[in-house]
């Protein structure tokens, strides 16, 4: 029999799914990457996400376009990471602004911020003040580093994180300078850690009816993100290291890592085990079964893998993937990302279509995650700056001569502006 002590309701049907966080209104004082990656994160999850933008807007929406994009177009970086929210163009310098955040924050379950320490301070709507005058509030704040350290207030961006951190120093050849990584991974990560922090934080508001301040830094989850390799840099006696010929992590033994064939690349995965099955497949036998006795896939990686990488430059991707595919080791080739988009093991559910007004039709990546008992939504594509000012200003109450004195005054934006134009 079905044990039923838990989850007594009938599971709802498809259409009838209930998002996680319908009905938490969060307030988005985002910009760049991490903050608006967690800010549409908590919207694709359901909540109401307000994105407040100045005057000039989100400095990503100008920014990294096509090289024969129109100049008025907007970035597909900004298209990609700021669905699910709502625009509020205003200024927050004027004395008007102010008073119309506080009241927006009155109604607000959640305010998410990646601001530099000390700018929402200064306006007086920092964390100890909001959360002094409303206790039940989340306050997230994003930052590049830990609150009390001596860099708190400086700025950072992922490279410069994934180069503090040591990301960077285990990517490339020994002889050759080191590599970051190609993508935003502290700040897509960043911005998990977030999500995680202001859903935990609301589910202690369901038990104590208390907010509270949430603190995620860019330096810690980069330093999370190398929990291995961490643990081995405070334990062992010898730094990391990389390798000269492909190995791509500091602590894997040969044939670990990327290497080039005649016409692209493919990466391998072989446990020590698999080494002989994977020379004879690649007529090695006699230069690598010598090198394999006790330790030998780690300490004689590198010459390992120079003996494999000579002889995958001979071969088309195809060829060795073919005579290696039975060896039973993991491999695959090195596909740029329009290849793996296309991909039919993640295109159906991770890529979606888009029709809208302000970024024309466009396409763009979903979130990973899949509950199911509720679909994440999709229901707003990135707005337009300001596109929503006037109806998230009636929604918190403000009257209509209120909002034609804000926009008259300059205080407010809305799209069609010429401040506004990107």
């Amino acid at each position: 029999m079905q044990n039923t002590s838990i989850g007594t309701k009938a599971r709802p049907q498809e259409e009838d799914h209930v998002p996680p966080l319908k009905g938490i209104r969060v307030l988005a004082f985002t910009h760049y990457a991490a903050g608006p990656i967690a800010a549409q994160y908590l919207g694709s999850l359901g909540a109401e996400v307000v994105k407040i933008e100045a005057p000039a807007g989100d400095y990503q929406r100008k920014w990294i376009k096509e090289p024969k994009a129109d100049p008025d177009a907007p970035s597909p970086y900004f298209l990609g990471m700021n669905r699910n929210q709502r625009s509020l163009s205003i200024d927050l310098k004027t004395p008007e602004a102010q008073a119309v955040i506080r009241e927006m924050i009155s109604q607000a379950d959640v305010i998410l911020e990646n601001f530099r320490p000390g700018v929402l301070e200064r306006m007086g709507i920092g964390s100890s003040a909001v959360l002094a005058e409303h206790p039940g509030i989340i306050y997230c704040s994003i930052a590049a580093y830990g609150p009390a350290g001596p860099s708190r207030n400086k700025p950072a961006l992922d490279l410069i994180i994934q180069a503090l951190s040591g990301i960077a120093s285990l990517g490339g050849a020994a002889d050759g300078p080191p590599v970051p990584a190609g993508a935003y991974v502290v700040d897509t990560y960043t911005a998990s850690q977030a999500v995680i922090g202001v859903q935990a934080a609301l589910r202690q508001r369901d038990q104590t009816g208390l907010g509270q301040w949430v603190r995620v830094d860019m330096m810690s989850c980069a330093l999370h993100l190398l929990a291995s390799e961490s643990c081995y840099a405070l334990n062992a006696q010898e730094p990391a290291s990389r390798g000269r010929n492909g190995i791509s992590h500091s602590h894997q033994p040969a044939p670990y890592g990327i290497y080039s064939t005649l016409d692209g690349a493919i990466a391998l995965v072989a446990y020590p085990a698999s080494l002989p099955d994977l020379a004879a497949a690649l007529g090695l036998s006699k230069q690598i079964i010598p090198l394999l006795a006790g330790k030998g896939p780690w300490t004689n990686r590198d010459q390992i893998a120079g003996i494999l990488s000579g002889r995958l430059r001979q071969l088309t991707s195809d060829d060795a993937l073919t005579r290696l595919a039975p060896t039973g080791i993991l491999l695959a080739p090195v596909r740029s990302i329009d290849q793996a988009l296309a991909d039919p093991d993640v295109a159906s559910e991770l890529v979606r279509d888009v029709e809208h007004s302000y970024g024309g039709r466009y396409r763009v990546a979903l979130e990973p995650l899949k509950l199911s008992g509720s679909a994440l939504v999709f229901n707003r594509p990135a707005p337009d700056l300001g596109e929503h000012s006037v109806e998230v200003l009636r929604q918190t109450g403000i009257n209509q001569d209120r909002i034609d004195a804000l926009i008259a005054s300059g205080a407010v934006r809305v799209p069609g502006s010429p401040e506004n134009r990107t």
